[in-house]
């Protein structure tokens, strides 16, 4: 209650000093406020991206303080900000000039040298602010710096060396901690990740960030029941840490224990307001727990927080088809694909739902789009071949897969459900040499024939043929 109106009480000093700038400025009259109340109305605009004002306040301010060098970095800032580096420079010169040893004149120019791309310069200032630079923090923002730049230039190890000096620094610095577990994931440096994060946890066994980061690492190792514990170990140093509820429901889930899974989810959305993709990971759940009522109420849940979420549309529509619902499954996948036009995944499940909800000219269209969308898959040709000849149209599957056989010459199940095709339809002698051609390319494979057409079997030549490449 007491923070609450700390900030309630800040919020509105911040709203008077608005207001009273905004009418001096309606009046023509030069605004007068000390430093620390510039400062703060220039933040205000700031925050809220109204650039421009946060200049005009900061250039008000210095018409008051022309030799506040914290004015004139503020300046240069928003220069950068602005798309303006060469005015910034400018700004920077000038501050430096009443203020050569602050660190932050070396900090702004090397973020400004970094949006040029010209980055040895911003290498060089960075490290020129470092031989300046006498605290902690300070070269903690040094070395977060120099992470940014060699990720610019996607050198992910040195930026992972950056941040480990960032973390030296400060070891409970967030944005350092939060960046170097996501390097450390990209780089899959798994073991050095544990390493690093066990030598800080030796020193700062209270680090929240620091059982976190080593959780994402031992379950990148697939080390599932440390990742738990270190995950749990967050949790008991902070058990309104979400991530930390969320991940550990992540571990559980890998591990294959959903009923733990949903308990942690569940403690995450608590935690935050509505939040989609958390519903949707306790679906998935039950999904794999085989309750598919419950998963579709939590899809349903997402929807109410989403009502464009495409792919609880999508996962309803699946749930659906598992307990063979097709008009309901049909139903919630044309609501995904209306969301997602062109999404291979819902076309593909949603002609599936068609043929097998007796839609089947719906599914042929389907499948001709999907073909036409993504050509490069093999199954999308097989697919609609086969939707072709469910309704007849055997002149026109015969040609998709003609075509089929020519793009993926050296795959034995396009030639083998050639062969079949081909044998049902009567032309034993291209169903055998189409056999044959499968046979060739992969013996192993042969079985799928029996599978698309169980009386072969009993097929004397078909048999015969296969006995001679056994």
């Amino acid at each position: 209650m007491y923070e609450e109106e700390f900030f309630d009480e800040e919020f509105g000093e911040i709203m008077e000093l608005i207001q009273q700038y905004e009418a001096a400025l309606k009046e023509n009259k030069s605004p007068y406020f000390d430093q620390s109340n510039y400062e703060r109305i220039a933040a205000y605009y700031h925050d809220n991206r109204e650039f421009k004002k946060a200049l005009n306040v900061v250039d008000k301010a210095l018409e008051q303080y022309p030799f506040s060098s914290e004015f004139l970095l503020q300046k240069a800032e928003l220069l950068g900000e602005q798309n303006k580096p060469d005015e910034a420079l400018e700004v920077l010169g000038y501050a430096e000039s009443l203020d050569p040893s602050n660190v932050d004149v070396a900090l702004i120019r090397a973020d400004i040298y970094l949006y040029k791309g010209e980055h040895d310069i911003a290498l060089a200032e960075i490290n020129r602010g470092l031989k300046l630079a006498n605290e902690n923090d300070e070269r903690c923002e040094l070395y977060l710096e120099m992470a940014d730049v060699y990720e610019d230039l996607e050198q992910y190890y040195e930026v992972i060396d950056c941040l480990k000096m960032a973390i030296k620094q400060d070891p409970e610095n967030e944005e350092a901690l939060n960046r170097i577990w996501f390097a450390f994931e990209l780089t899959e440096r798994f073991e050095q990740s544990v390493a690093f994060h066990k030598e800080l946890l030796n020193n700062h066994p209270y680090n929240l960030l620091g059982w976190f980061n080593i959780g994402h690492a031992y379950t990148g190792l697939k080390r599932y029941d440390d990742a738990a514990e270190a995950f749990e170990l967050s949790l008991a140093i902070n058990e309104e840490f979400e991530p930390g509820h969320t991940c550990l429901g992540d571990v559980k889930f890998l591990k294959e224990d959903y009923h733990s899974a949903i308990t942690s989810y569940l403690e995450a959305i608590k935690l935050i307001k509505p939040y989609k993709e958390l519903f949707l990971k306790v679906a998935e759940c039950y999904e794999k727990l085989e309750d598919n009522g419950k998963s579709r109420a939590f899809l349903r849940k997402a929807i109410g927080v989403d009502p464009y979420y495409d792919e609880a549309f999508y996962k309803i529509g699946e749930s659906y088809k598992i307990d063979e619902e097709w008009q309901k499954a049909i139903s919630s996948l044309e609501r995904a694909l209306k969301l997602s036009k062109d999404n291979v995944e819902s076309m593909s499940a949603l002609a599936e739902a068609y043929l097998n909800g007796n839609e089947v000219e719906k599914a042929v269209e389907l499948f001709e789009r999907i073909l036409e969308v993504d050509p490069k898959t093999k199954t999308n040709w097989l697919n609609l071949a086969a939707a072709y000849f469910e309704i007849g149209s055997h002149r026109e599957a015969f040609v998709v897969l003609n075509e089929a056989s020519v793009k993926f010459e050296k795959d034995a199940d396009v030639f083998y459900i050639k062969a079949v095709f081909y044998l049902q339809v009567g032309n034993r002698n291209e169903g055998l040499v189409n056999l044959e051609k499968g046979l060739l390319l992969s013996f192993e494979d042969h079985e799928m024939i029996f599978e698309l057409d169980e009386n072969l079997v009993n097929d004397e030549l078909v048999l015969q043929m296969i006995d001679q490449y056994s």
